[in-house]
């Protein structure tokens, strides 16, 4: 028998989701809703640089999630600079320039930048290095001559699947405390924001927050 109490809570909890959330949001959108909802709800979190503490929804301002993103940002540099250990590799940028580039058979710097959501001066010191290690190389020319193709060297392949089980080891180290269910919720949720701002990044459309940040 279907308890109507808890259908009405439903019909509410999906009018307001709607209402403050895109038109085209799918069933799978609001169970995410949903589940993320409840799971802050019930559990423990620590504070930024803090203690833990129970979490309501009313306690997680919009601008933590920079400051959450940025401590993530740090535990991550900081395993993976242990996983580096031994290698002439310093920074996490070295490893998606390989990465990224291991996927093609070579690629034009700029596009390997943009790949890379980075700025051309920052990419081009990264690629610069790399090159410098042996670990990746010209690659042959195409037909526009001014265009300057690389590829992953023999050398940066054999260190790129060296590094693949550590780094394995630094992503399940990553989601920690996490339940399967929660740390594939958040790769998905992840995957969805990367898409969103690394679009915007690529189509030179950054500028449509401009206004927003230099308040």
């Amino acid at each position: 028998m279907i308890r109507k109490d808890i259908l009405f809570e439903l019909v509410e909890e999906l009018d307001t989701y709607c209402a403050n959330n895109a038109p085209d949001a799918s069933l799978g959108d609001f169970l995410n809703y949903m589940y993320l909802k409840n799971s802050i709800g019930i559990s423990k979190a620590r504070k930024i640089g803090g203690g833990q503490v129970l979490l309501d929804e009313k306690d997680v301002p919009e601008e933590d999630l920079g400051k959450l993103l940025l401590m993530m940002n740090r535990y991550a540099k900081h395993y993976i600079k242990i996983a580096f250990e031994g290698t002439d590799l310093q920074t996490p940028e070295e490893f998606t320039y390989l990465m990224v580039l291991f996927s093609y058979d070579k690629l034009l710097q700029s596009d390997l930048i943009k790949k890379n959501a980075m700025e051309k001066a920052s990419g081009n010191e990264v690629i610069k290095r790399l090159l410098r290690l042996g670990l990746v190389e010209k690659a042959a020319q195409v037909e526009d001559k001014r265009a300057r193709p690389i590829a992953v060297s023999a050398a940066g392949r054999t260190l790129l699947l060296s590094l693949l089980p550590k780094m394995k080891t630094v992503g399940n180290i990553l989601v920690g405390n996490l339940s399967s269910q929660e740390r594939d919720l958040l790769i998905l949720l992840l995957a969805k924001l990367d898409h969103h701002h690394h679009a915007i990044l690529n189509n030179g459309d950054s500028n449509i927050y401009s206004g927003l940040l230099t308040k």
